[in-house]
C-alpha cells in the first residue's frame, strides 16, 4: 500500500466527518431536531394523562412499562422515517453536483465512501435518538424504572436506525437518481414495517385448514325450564338437569409454524423481543400484563408452536376439559436475533450493490451523470 494511502478505517473517518460538517452547516436539521423535541414531548404528556386517568378511575397506580412501550415505539418510527432522508440521498447529491467523481479519484477507496456516508448518516440519527432519550427516561421513571429495559431498548433502537441508514447509503449508490433512491428507501421500510404483516396475513390465510369439531351443547329444553325459574329461586336453577345434545362446528386451524419467520423482519418485533428476551423471555403469564412489547414478543414466539385441533366442549361437564396452560414458549426461538440477521443482509446486499456502482475505473457510466 503507497504510504500515502489512508486506511480504510482513516478514509472513513475522513468522508464521515467531511458529511457531518456539511449536515451541521445547515440549518435544516436543527429545526427537524427542535420540532421532534416538541412532538415526543406532546406525545409523551398526553400519553401520561391518558394512563392517569385509566388508573384514576380503577384506583390503580401508573405503570411506567405501558408508557415507556408507547414512546419507544413512537421514537422508531420517527427513527424509521429519517433515517431514508439521512442516508438515501447523501451519495446521489455528490452525484448531481459532480463531487462524487472527485472523490473518487482520490486515494479513498468504495468501501471508505459507502461507510464513511453511512457512519455520518448514522450518528445524525443517533442525534435524534439523543434528543428523545429524555421523554425515553422519564416515560419509564414514572412508573417501575428499570434500568436493563431502558439499556436493551435504547440499544434495540440504535442498531435498527444503523441498519436502515446503511441500506439507504447502499441504495443511494446503486440509484442514479436521488429521487428514486430515497423513496426506494421509504419503500424498504414500508416493505418492513407493514408489508411484513401483510405478507403474513396472506401466508396465515392460505395456511388455514377448516376441521368440523363435535361438541355437546345444552338442550333447548333445558334452557327453557331455567327460563321459567324465578331470577331470585336459585333452589330452581340446581334443581333443573343438565341435559346435552351433539352439535357439530367447523372451527379454523391455522399453522404458523412456518410462516412466522416472516414477522422477525419487522422492526417493531426486533425491539420488542430484543427488550423481553432482556428480561428474561416472553411467557404466557405474562401476556399484556407489562406492556406492548411483552405482548407482541409473546405473540409472535407463540405462533412458533403448532396448532392442532382441540377436542370439543361439553357444556354438561366443562370442568373435564379445564386444563392448566402450559407455559411452552421457552423452547422457542428468540425473534431478534433472526430479524438482526436477515436486516443485515438486506444492508450487506445494499452495500454491495453500491460497492459495485462506486468501483472505479467503471465501465459503464449512467447516462446524464456528470463526470466533472
Amino acid at each position: 500500500m503507497n504510504p500515502a494511502t489512508p486506511g480504510l478505517l482513516r478514509g472513513i473517518g475522513i468522508v464521515a466527518g467531511l458529511e457531518l460538517r456539511q449536515r451541521m452547516r445547515s440549518r435544516v436539521l436543527l429545526i427537524l431536531a427542535i420540532v421532534w423535541f416538541v412532538v415526543i414531548g406532546a406525545v409523551t404528556v398526553v400519553t401520561w394523562f391518558i394512563l392517569d386517568a385509566g388508573a384514576s378511575a380503577y384506583d390503580t397506580s401508573v405503570q411506567g412499562f405501558p408508557m415507556f412501550s408507547v414512546i419507544v415505539y413512537f421514537v422508531l418510527l420517527f427513527g424509521t422515517l429519517v433515517a431514508p432522508a439521512v442516508s438515501a440521498g447523501s451519495i446521489g447529491a455528490d452525484r448531481a453536483a459532480a463531487t462524487l467523481a472527485t472523490t473518487q479519484v482520490t486515494l479513498l477507496g468504495p468501501w471508505a465512501i459507502l461507510l464513511g456516508k453511512a457512519l455520518a448518516a448514522w450518528i445524525t440519527g443517533i442525534a435524534f435518538l439523543v434528543v428523545a432519550s429524555p421523554f425515553v427516561v422519564a416515560s419509564l421513571a414514572f412508573g417501575q424504572f428499570n434500568a436493563s429495559r431502558l439499556l436493551l431498548a435504547l440499544l434495540a433502537l440504535v442498531l435498527q436506525i444503523g441498519l436502515f441508514t446503511i441500506i439507504g447509503v447502499g441504495l443511494s449508490a446503486l440509484i442514479s437518481s436521488q429521487v428514486f433512491a430515497i423513496v426506494t428507501a421509504y419503500l424498504v421500510v414500508a416493505l418492513l414495517s407493514v408489508g411484513t404483516l401483510i405478507a403474513f396475513a396472506l401466508a396465515t390465510g392460505l395456511s388455514t385448514q377448516y376441521v368440523e369439531v363435535e361438541s355437546q351443547t345444552l338442550t333447548d329444553e333445558y334452557w327453557e325450564a331455567v327460563d321459567a325459574c324465578a331470577p331470585d329461586d336459585s333452589s330452581c336453577f340446581d334443581a333443573v338437569p343438565e341435559t346435552c345434545e351433539p352439535t357439530v362446528d367447523t372451527w379454523p386451524v391455522t399453522d404458523t409454524t412456518g410462516t412466522w419467520w416472516v414477522l422477525a423482519l419487522n422492526p417493531y418485533v426486533v425491539v420488542a423481543d430484543t427488550v423481553t428476551t432482556g428480561q428474561g423471555g416472553p411467557s404466557r403469564d405474562r401476556w399484556a400484563d407489562d406492556d406492548l412489547f411483552s405482548t407482541i414478543a409473546g405473540a409472535v414466539r407463540s405462533m412458533q408452536v403448532a396448532e392442532t385441533a382441540e377436542p370439543g366442549y361439553n357444556e354438561c361437564a366443562p370442568s373435564a376439559l379445564e386444563t392448566p396452560v402450559e407455559d411452552d414458549l421457552d423452547d422457542t426461538v428468540p425473534v431478534w436475533w433472526l430479524g438482526m440477521t436477515l436486516q443485515t443482509v438486506l444492508a450487506l446486499l445494499a452495500l454491495g450493490g453500491g460497492y459495485r456502482r462506486l468501483r472505479t475505473p467503471a465501465r459503464h457510466v449512467p447516462r446524464g451523470s456528470r463526470i466533472a
